[in-house]
């Protein structure tokens, strides 16, 4: 049975940080045994666990460490980071590590450095003391970069604490039984506001505006100023021309409800 020991520290119970990690470990084909367990006595302090994960191979191993990494587990012995030589421009070393946008240290001579401009799917590049994300494309020949998963530690963002104001309800499941209109009230207001003050308005969207028929007031709300940058994945882009051509959004009529036939 081949094993390693890690850890984690910050509000780890609240964010679900710790649970996410026992069903990594599990659903991979691990183990794990809770080593130290120390929770925050108050809201405001962090909480401490060292686990034992253990894999009947090493490959499932270091594949759940590689996962549980992303989740801001570390390993308990500090090691240093890799690093290889970039061989051919555009072309990232074998074992390469895969960054996140969350925040992202290594430890290089027995120091922990930030890599600036944390971004998704990119490599890192150390120079010097210094290191920085960089998509793979932009690589050149004779660049270090950051392989395997030893010496990195990152920092997932933890779920916010205390009172959002009118948008507090994002932080909890939507009910039936919340007071959609006086939330929806509080955001316009909220809105207003950031508009008299010429500030920015950007919206992350995902397919359930156009299944719910929300578009029609999405775009309306762009058309009168009150959207300035809108953040979106292929699946809203695909059924918003869904309905523009058909008039349904995954084979629903949005007007009628109805199932459309052979409409998805």
């Amino acid at each position: 049975m081949h094993r390693e020991e890690i850890e984690l520290r910050g509000h780890i119970i609240d964010s679900m940080i710790l649970p996410k990690i026992f069903d990594v470990i599990m659903n991979m084909g691990g183990e794990f045994e809770i080593l130290e367990f120390e929770i925050g006595k108050r809201r405001e302090l962090p909480s401490y666990a060292k686990l034992l994960v253990m894999a009947e191979k090493r490959e499932v191993l270091e594949d759940i460490l590689e996962e549980v990494q992303k989740l801001g587990a570390t390993l308990t012995e500090e090691k240093e980071v890799n690093l290889s030589p970039v061989e051919k421009d555009g072309v990232a070393p074998d074992n390469f590590y895969s960054t996140t946008n969350h925040k992202t240290y290594i430890r290089l001579n027995k120091k922990w450095i930030y890599v600036k401009n944390p971004e998704m799917d990119c490599v890192i590049v150390v120079k010097g003391e210094e290191a920085e994300t960089k998509p793979i494309n932009e690589l050149k020949k004779g660049e270090m970069v950051v392989t395997g998963f030893d010496g990195i530690r990152i920092e997932p963002p933890e779920r916010p604490r205390g009172n959002l104001g009118p948008f507090e309800f994002m932080n909890s499941d939507v009910s039936i039984e919340k007071p959609k209109g006086t939330l929806i009230r509080a955001v316009a207001r909220e809105i207003k506001k950031i508009k008299e003050k010429d500030g920015k308005i950007g919206v992350v969207v995902g397919p359930a505006v156009v299944h719910t028929g929300a578009h029609v007031f999405l775009a309306e709300m762009i058309r009168l100023g009150f959207v300035d940058a809108f953040f979106g994945g292929n699946a809203i882009a695909v059924h918003d021309i869904e309905y523009a051509l058909f008039g349904t959004s995954l084979g629903i009529n949005i007007e009628t409800g109805e199932v459309s036939e052979h409409g998805h």
